[in-house]
């Protein structure tokens, strides 16, 4: 039977993100090196389960050979009005994933948002995490759609 060393941290957020200000994660040291294990609180125990197995097996068996020398990655930014500071943590990013749908925000700070986004990165993504009804979702997106952006 394999030993892992667990590890509890807690990382205060620089912006607030899903309505947390800190990140707690657990982290596995085993043979093999370490695994992380950060689930949401929202997400289901299955979700999780599955985050979990990953975290105990990058531990124990180690990641496997790479298939590429790089991994584009995309911004993420949170519910904020100013959204420079983010954006200039991630130099080079070419996508951004814009979080819409938070709970006190209005549609009209969501498209202020995304319109200051797409201003600086040429891909703009937005995630309401299921916050939008049907019906929401087409005002909102008719509104994003005003902007220019398909």
């Amino acid at each position: 039977m394999t030993t892992l060393e667990a590890h509890v941290v807690s990382i205060p957020m620089r912006v607030p993100f899903r309505g947390i200000t800190t990140r707690e994660a657990l982290l596995l040291k085993g043979p093999a090196g370490w695994g992380e294990f950060a689930p949401f609180v929202e997400y289901d125990d299955v979700e999780a389960a599955s985050w979990l197995a990953a975290a105990v097996e990058a531990a124990t068996a180690g990641w496997p050979e790479p298939v590429r020398t790089s991994v584009p990655v995309n911004a993420t930014v949170p519910a904020i009005r100013d959204v420079g500071p983010v954006l200039d943590r991630f130099p080079g990013c070419t996508t951004a994933k814009v979080k819409v749908a938070q709970a006190g925000e209005s549609l009209a700070e969501d498209v202020a948002r995304v319109a200051a986004v797409r201003e600086r990165v040429p891909n703009v993504r937005v995630g309401a995490n299921g916050a939008w009804s049907v019906g929401g979702a087409v005002t909102a997106l008719r509104a994003l759609g005003e902007l220019g952006y398909r």
